[in-house]
Parts: C-alpha cells; structure tokens; sequence
C-alpha cells in the first residue's frame, strides 16, 4: 500500500505553489518519507518560484477571493483534474486541509470514488460544504472563525490549544496529524473509535 501526504490551503501567494517554511517543517517532522509526502502546495503545479512572506491583511483578502472564487462552475473546470491526478499517486491520501481548504476541496466536485482513499484532516476548517471524503475535524480553542463554523454544524473531532494561524505550531495537532499518517499506512482511513463521516452537505 502507498500513501501520500499533502495540504491543501487558500493561496495567500497565488503566484506560486511553494509550501511554507511551517508547512515544511511540519511534514518533516511527520512519519513519512520524502516519496509519500506532496512538496507543493493547491493545485500541485510546480512552484513557479520560492515561498514569500504575505501580510496578513493581502493573504486574508486572497483566501477569501479562493473561497468565493471556489464556488463558481470555472474553479472546478480549471483545477478537478490536476487536483485529482495528485490525489491519485497513491492508494491512501492524507489531505491537510487549512482553513478554506475544505471548501476549495468540496467545490472540485470531485466524486466518491475519485476520493475513496482520501482522508481529510480539516484544521481551522470555515466551509459551507464538505467533500465525498472520510474527515477529520481540528478546531483550535482561540480560534473564533472555525469555531463559530462548529456552532453551526456540530462537526469537531478535537480541540487543541491554537489560534487560527497557528495550528501547524500545535504539539496536540502534530500528534493527532501522525496518529492519522499511520491509521492510513495500517489501511484503516478515517478517525480512531468512530465510523467515517463521508459526504453531504454541511448547512
């Protein structure tokens, strides 16, 4: 069985696909090897060019244009089969996905079988929507913005004690992103001691 581990997060520099320096130190210091792990980040097109620093207030204005941008017919069109392909490089798939990330996911509209052996581990997730995927949900106890779109929906899986930047310094959401990694390398997706959420919407 081969497995893979990627993110999939708004672009605050839709210029390039490079991870950042926190995203790659946290798949460094997950249990995979350098071939089960996806170096680029949404829509996993070669970075075009080495990660950069946003301010925040310009990297905010650009996830909220993905977000809204994400639910129109083109988004799907423009991205699905790239997005597919990558998920598809291994048996088990193991998607990090950061704040909008579930929405952007959902919104590929890609379908249960293209994502059979994907699991979603949302942290900070804000989404009308959720994919046909197994999911895993993180929401940070400072973190207002997910934590309001766990009032509406009831989805949570695990607190941790991070703000909505800041999940990926999280020691409990390292722990509970390796626990996930060797779930998947032992063929059992989904969230320990409970059945797989797959699929529907979230309203």
């Amino acid at each position: 069985m081969t497995l893979l581990v990627g993110f999939l997060t708004g672009r605050s520099d839709p210029s390039t696909t490079a991870l950042s320096p926190a995203q790659s130190a946290f798949l460094d210091a997950l249990p995979v090897a350098a071939h089960e792990r996806l170096d680029v980040n949404f829509p996993y097109a070669p970075a075009s060019g080495p990660w950069r620093p946003t301010p925040l207030p310009l990297a905010s204005v650009r996830n909220a244009r993905d977000y809204a941008g994400s639910r129109r017919p083109s988004f799907a069109r423009r991205h699905a089969a790239a997005v597919g392909e990558a998920l598809a490089r291994a048996d088990r798939t193991l998607v990090l996905a950061g704040s909008c990330g579930l929405e952007l996911l959902a919104n590929l509209g890609l379908d249960a079988a293209a994502l059979a052996g994907v699991h979603v581990l949302a942290y900070g997730p804000v989404a009308r929507s959720r994919p046909a995927a197994s999911l895993e949900v993180v929401v940070g106890r400072r973190d207002a913005l997910a934590r309001a779109w766990v009032r509406r929906t009831g989805l949570v899986d695990h607190e941790v004690d991070a703000g909505h930047l800041d999940y990926l310094a999280s020691p409990e959401f390292a722990a509970i992103a390796s626990a996930a990694v060797e779930r998947l390398r032992a063929g059992a997706p989904g969230a320990a001691g409970r059945p797989v959420r797959r699929g529907g919407g979230i309203a």
